[in-house]
């Protein structure tokens, strides 16, 4: 795990992020800056249920186990992956 991230680590959505979510699967949009195209990003039903919960209060720990409870995965598993997909986000200033 990340060193400045730990279970209680809350996430906050940048708040230029626009998304829908369309059979389960949302797609996000997040406005490019002074000459750049717009980011679009789709996400899968996993990544989706991350990306709705991500409100400035949840947690890394609740995230994991929203997860688990959702999916037939290991909790070892759903914190790698979310953490990965976190990472993702991050490097797209789509979260902080």
């Amino acid at each position: 795990m990340d060193e400045a991230m730990d279970r209680s680590t809350v996430f906050v959505k940048n708040h230029d992020a626009v998304y829908r979510i369309y059979d389960g699967e949302a797609v996000v949009v997040l406005p490019g800056e002074a000459g750049e195209a717009a980011e679009r990003r789709h996400l899968n039903q996993i990544g989706t249920l991350v990306w709705d919960r991500i409100d400035g209060r949840t947690t890394l720990g609740d995230l994991i186990e929203a997860v688990v409870q959702e999916y037939e995965v290991t909790p070892e598993e759903a914190e790698r992956d979310i953490l990965e997909f976190i990472a993702s986000l991050r490097e797209q200033k789509m979260v902080r």
